[in-house]
């Protein structure tokens, strides 16, 4: 399998539709890692271009950590899970989120979806949450003996690593026993553990080595999660898909828009 590259839009980026196929038909993206913001229609996205679905997290009221949340939980997973049978998903990414592990883990077992890819946060929330899923073994013991896959979110384990003092690269190659279907992928600062979004180049994280990760790795699937501050344009995210692929040799990476291959 060769490195794809995915675009993320939220539903609300209805505006940017036509430039995001636009750039999957160009090749510069493979597929759309979009959002589902609670309370958006999906008409517009019902569009034959490949989809990964990520479902809404704690800024839009989900958090499994939670079990005072749990039925509205389970409505905005059973919404996203929806969204991505209408739109022939091939995955389902859904933060660990923060709180209780416990609460967590009996959450799971309301969901019934193989697509669903649990996703690894920092140790320390933007508001000081204690996180969970940070960990190797917190993503183990969330997984437990469902069918649920990995997606690793670089910037978040590197953030872990940080707030735990511990060599990052050590840290982030404990992940890869998980053989993660998707990467998320930005840039960030070495010296500070809460969550940052910078566009890929401007940080200190050693972006070659994380493409020696996604390489070494049977799946090859990398979604950006670089800032857009002009929010009607794709340029940034063009920008930085371009600095990215300088990573990688150009046998390496897909030029197919399917990625089931």
């Amino acid at each position: 399998m060769k490195v794809k590259f995915g675009l993320k839009l939220w539903s609300t980026n209805t505006d940017l539709i036509d430039q995001a196929v636009r750039l999957i038909d160009e090749k510069s993206f493979n597929y759309l890692e979009l959002l589902v913001i609670p309370g958006t229609s999906i008409s517009q996205f019902i569009i034959d271009i490949p989809y990964i679905i990520h479902i809404p997290h704690h800024k839009f009221g989900v958090n499994i950590g939670e079990a005072s949340k749990k039925e509205y939980n389970i409505e905005k997973v059973n919404e996203s899970i929806t969204w991505a049978d209408k739109l022939n998903a091939k995955y389902l990414i859904l933060h660990a989120g923060h709180g209780s592990m416990e609460d967590a883990e009996d959450m799971l077992y309301e969901i019934m979806d193989d697509r669903i890819l649990i996703e690894n946060m920092p140790k320390v929330g933007i508001d000081d949450e204690k996180m969970i899923g940070y960990s190797p073994e917190q993503i183990e013991k969330l997984l437990g003996e469902r069918s649920m896959g990995v997606c690793l979110d670089f910037g978040h384990a590197m953030k872990a690593a940080i707030s735990l003092g511990i060599n990052y690269k050590k840290y982030v190659n404990k992940f890869l026993i998980f053989e993660p279907k998707v990467f998320h992928i930005s840039d960030g600062m070495l010296n500070f553990e809460k969550d940052e979004h910078l566009n890929i180049g401007e940080g200190g994280y050693d972006l070659g080595y994380f493409s020696e990760c996604v390489r070494t790795n049977p799946s090859k699937l990398i979604t950006l999660e670089t800032p857009r501050l002009k929010q009607k344009s794709l340029a940034e995210d063009i920008k930085n898909v371009n600095n990215l692929k300088m990573f990688y040799g150009n046998n390496e990476v897909e030029e197919n828009d399917e990625i089931d291959k």
